[in-house]
C-alpha cells in the first residue's frame, strides 16, 4: 500500500506534468508589460504656498527636567529616545522640504508654475474611475 504522501506527487505528477496543481500557468513577460505614458499635474497654490514659507524649526529648548532625572530615570532614558529620534526625524523633514523648496523656486522660475508627473497606465484612462459622479 503506497503512503499518502507519495499518492499526493503521483497524482500532481499524472494532472499537469511541470506544473503543480491550484496554480495558474506562468504569464510571459510580454503579457505582463503595459503600456506607461506620463501624466503632468500642477500642484495646488495652497500646497506652493505652505512649502515655499516652511522654515526649519530646532529643539534647542528641548530638554529632559532634573526632576525627571532624579524621580524616574527609567522615563528619563526613554524621553532622551524620543528627543534624539525627533532631531533625526526633523533633520530628514527638513532636507526633504528644503530641496522641495529649490525645485518649485526653480519651476515657478522657469515655467511660472509648479508641476509634478505621475507615470500612468493606458489601461487605467478607460476605466471609469469609481470616484467621479
Amino acid at each position: 500500500m503506497a503512503s499518502s504522501s507519495s499518492f499526493a506527487e503521483e497524482e500532481l505528477a499524472e494532472n499537469s506534468p511541470g506544473e503543480s496543481v491550484g496554480k495558474p500557468a506562468e504569464t510571459t513577460k510580454t503579457e505582463i508589460k503595459k503600456k506607461k505614458k506620463k501624466k503632468v499635474f500642477q500642484v495646488a497654490d495652497r500646497d506652493v504656498r505652505r512649502v515655499l514659507s516652511y522654515k526649519p524649526d530646532t529643539l534647542d529648548g528641548a530638554e529632559v527636567p532634573e526632576v525627571v532625572i532624579r524621580k524616574d530615570p527609567m522615563l528619563a532614558a526613554i524621553w532622551y529616545d524620543m528627543l534624539a529620534d525627533m532631531a533625526l526625524f526633523d533633520e530628514i523633514h527638513d532636507k526633504k522640504m528644503l530641496e522641495k523648496q529649490i525645485d518649485y523656486r526653480h519651476q515657478l522660475k522657469t515655467k511660472g508654475r509648479v508641476t509634478y508627473e505621475v507615470e500612468v497606465d493606458d489601461d487605467d484612462d478607460d476605466k471609469p474611475s469609481q470616484w467621479r459622479s
